[in-house]
């Protein structure tokens, strides 16, 4: 039978059946498998005879209890009435001033949004393939945001100390970054960590990567991979409406893992729930074609456009070419405008309907003749 290990005291664990909820016993400190059980807390214990068994909550099991241990409840059997509330925007009560742009004073402020800059209460997805610079491109931009005077924070899930200090060579404008080395507290409940170090407020945070912050927390805080997502989004969103002591509308960039097919690892609910997608990549072949990034989906500003970078001499944008590539834009948008312009001008001068109106309209009058020529023709 499968047990729900929970918590009574420091010297009581009571064991609850997953199935009924009502079979349940109390493990002690005379047990001979308290210390066993204590160190499983919150997981599923199998039991067979007097053989535990313990495994992780891959069935979600936790999640049928309404969180009061010592006397759970299916929540299937708890009706609570919603409160439901509609809101207007005119009704918002937002400072104005929370949403000015955050500048890295380079290129991509244009790129990044229409206003200019990383918008406050965003969230940007990253995602690119193996060795492109995602990591290297976005902290040298967090790094120009602190410069700025703006708040920000690294969380690193892939790199350690070490292998950050290698970096600080060639980018020595990332040394007063503050970073948080998950692995660190893999053993001090990361989950826990993280909302701890967020609850100042931060401009921005970029995390590195959603992959591996979530199976850290889902492994170390035994939650299910479901769960462990939910758990990031809300707590973005949180923080994105200023739920944080001082209020800040936080901007999170998040970079993701690419499956073998290119694929971000994760489910379509993070992708839809985020503002921003954006993918770094080569044109070319890998690691011999020049480095870009586009937008996928952007509620802030433009798609499908390339702003190309370099990794030779620091993080270098291709300002220029960016520059180009907007001009040639205007220009065939200024091209097609005119061209519209002259072809009605030229179907006006020869007679010619100029719009579908019209020729609805003319395609009317025509049947309502025929008809009527066709009715009297038949009276005589």
């Amino acid at each position: 039978m499968k047990y729900l290990i929970t918590t009574l005291s420091d010297t009581q664990f009571e064991l609850i059946s997953v199935e009924d909820y009502s079979t349940r016993f109390i493990v002690d400190q005379q047990h001979p498998k308290f210390e066993s059980v204590k160190s499983n807390i919150g997981r599923i214990a199998n039991l067979t005879g007097t053989r535990f068994n313990f495994c992780k909550d891959y069935g979600n099991d936790y999640a049928k209890f309404n969180g009061t241990s010592s006397t759970p409840t299916p929540i299937n059997t708890i009706k609570k009435p919603v409160q439901v509330n509609l809101v207007q925007l005119d009704d918002l009560d937002i400072d104005p001033d929370q949403f000015s742009p955050l500048l890295t004073g380079t290129i991509f402020d244009k790129f990044v949004s229409q206003d200019g800059g990383f918008l406050p209460g965003a969230n940007i997805m990253a995602a690119g393939a193996p060795g492109v610079g995602k990591t290297t491109v976005l902290l040298d931009l967090l790094a120009n945001l602190q410069a700025a005077g703006r708040k920000v924070l690294f969380i690193s899930a892939e790199m350690n100390q070490v292998d950050m200090a290698r970096y600080l060579k060639r980018f020595p404008n990332w040394g007063k970054v503050p970073i948080l080395f998950l692995a660190d507290y893999v053993d001090q409940n990361p989950a826990a960590v993280i909302e701890q170090t967020l609850k100042s407020g931060w401009d921005l945070v970029l995390t590195d990567s959603y992959t591996e912050v979530n199976d850290t927390v889902k492994e170390e805080c035994n939650m299910s991979r479901g769960k462990t997502e939910k758990w990031f989004l809300d707590l973005m969103s949180d923080h994105n409406k200023g739920l944080n002591d001082s209020k800040t509308y936080t901007t999170f960039v998040t970079i993701l893992q690419l499956s073998k097919g290119g694929n971000f690892v994760g489910s379509n609910k993070l992708k839809h729930c985020t503002t921003a997608m954006m993918h770094l990549d080569w044109d070319g072949q890998e690691n011999t074609g020049r480095r870009y990034m586009q937008f996928s989906k952007n509620r802030l500003g433009q798609v499908g456009k390339k702003l190309y970078y370099s990794l030779d001499n620091g993080v270098q944008f291709d300002e220029a070419r960016y520059a180009r590539d907007l001009f040639n834009d205007l220009l065939v948008n200024e091209e097609r405008t005119r061209l519209a312009t002259e072809d009605n001008a030229f179907d006006k001068l020869f007679g010619f309907k100029t719009t579908d109106t019209d020729v609805a309209e003319e395609l009317i009058n025509e049947l309502a003749t025929i008809e009527s020529s066709e009715y009297y023709a038949v009276e005589d």
